[in-house]
């Protein structure tokens, strides 16, 4: 998708700087990743949770806000810091669009100054310390939650 925006798009004379090159695509196929951990996320409230708020009288609307929403955001919690760090490695294929990234401006360094490893290896450490951040912060909030990252598997086996 994005190299359909970088090649595509200024065929047809439509002038988008380099962030809108990047940040378009990303999110578009990011939402449609969220739509449907959302869909899953909804689907795995029970059906009696929808059926008892509205036999006391609650809307449709009313339902969805108090009752299922609170619920499924709990489900997804886990999918949605997956698809936050596939968004933060998804950002290192910005020099396709000469956006300059990370990758990029290691790049420019290796260029200019020679030091491959050396510079390489800071790249990696910044990105493993990202999606260190964002792990930590998935923890939390599943402990915070009270749900659990990591599946669980039974004690007997089947």
């Amino acid at each position: 998708l994005i190299y359909f925006f970088f090649l595509v798009i200024p065929s047809y004379g439509i002038k988008m700087p380099s962030f809108w090159m990047l940040t378009l695509p990303i999110a578009l196929t990011a939402s449609g990743v969220l739509a449907e951990v959302f869909r899953a996320g909804v689907n795995a409230v029970p059906k009696g949770q929808r059926e008892a708020a509205l036999s006391i009288g609650m809307t449709e609307g009313k339902v969805m806000r108090k009752i299922i929403l609170p619920q499924a955001i709990r489900y997804v919690i886990p999918s949605l810091i997956s698809q936050l760090v596939v968004v933060v490695k998804d950002t290192s294929v910005a020099y396709v669009v000469s956006y300059p990234d990370l990758l990029q401006n290691a790049r420019v360094l290796i260029t200019n100054y020679d030091a491959l490893v050396s510079v390489y290896f800071v790249v990696a450490i910044l990105y493993i310390l990202v999606n260190y951040a964002i792990n930590h912060l998935a923890v939390s909030l599943a402990r915070r939650s009270g749900t659990s990252i990591i599946s669980r598997t039974s004690e007997n086996p089947v």
